[in-house]
Formats: C-alpha cells, structure tokens, sequence
C-alpha cells in the first residue's frame, strides 16, 4: 500500500512520469463471441502476474447469468475474451475474495470493473 501511495504522491504531487495506478477498464468492442477490452493505465503494458492465465474475466449472455470467459493479452493495453455465448456484458474481479493476475508491468494491480449497455463500442 505504501509504495503505491507514494506512486500516486509522485505523479500527482509531484507532476513526476510515473505509472500510479494499475490497468483500468476504459473500452470493449463485442464480435461474435469475443470481446477486446481496452485498458488504461496500461503502463508498459499488460502481463499475468504469476504467469498463469488470466482469471477472474465473467461474461453474461441475454440471459444475465455470468459464466467465466478465456482471456488473452493480445497487445499492449488489449485483452480479448473469448465466451461461450454472444455476450452483452463483462466483468472482471466481481468478488470480494478476488485475486486477479491482470497487473501492468509496472507491478500495479488491475481496478475490478464491469461493463454492461453504453458502454459497449
């Protein structure tokens, strides 16, 4: 918790080039099945923490009902998410016992999100 307070006091406070914040939902483009989610505060870019793959990445089809989805970083800032049907929503660490993967390569955690309705693009 320290070190990320002092990155927010450097970049803030102090108007210094730092990365302050972990990667943060910004965009999602639905095709089919898949959806590229575009992040913020990518910094250098995306990477799993542990080297696993990515978890914690929920879809929900018209029926609401949210099941998980394969999620690959396939660029800098990008993750795409494959489902098992055509989704109309995502979410990501929607749970209080939550520990994604999704850092940045900065060593920031990603910010939980989720995306549903205008967010969509």
């Amino acid at each position: 918790i320290g070190r990320r307070l002092a990155l927010w006091a450097l970049a803030k406070d102090y108007k210094q080039d730092v990365v302050c914040s972990g990667p943060t939902y910004l965009t999602m483009t639905i095709k089919g099945k898949n959806v590229q989610l575009t992040f913020s505060n990518a910094g250098s870019g995306l990477i799993s923490h542990d080297g696993q793959p990515l978890d914690w990445f929920e879809t929900a089809g018209k029926d609401g009902k949210f099941t998980p989805a394969l999620a690959a970083i396939t660029g800098g800032d990008k993750i795409t998410l494959t489902a098992k049907t055509k989704p109309v929503a995502v979410r990501f660490g929607w749970n209080e016992a939550a520990q994604p993967n999704l850092y940045n390569k900065e060593g920031l955690p990603a910010m939980p999100f989720r995306a549903t309705g205008n967010d969509i693009k």
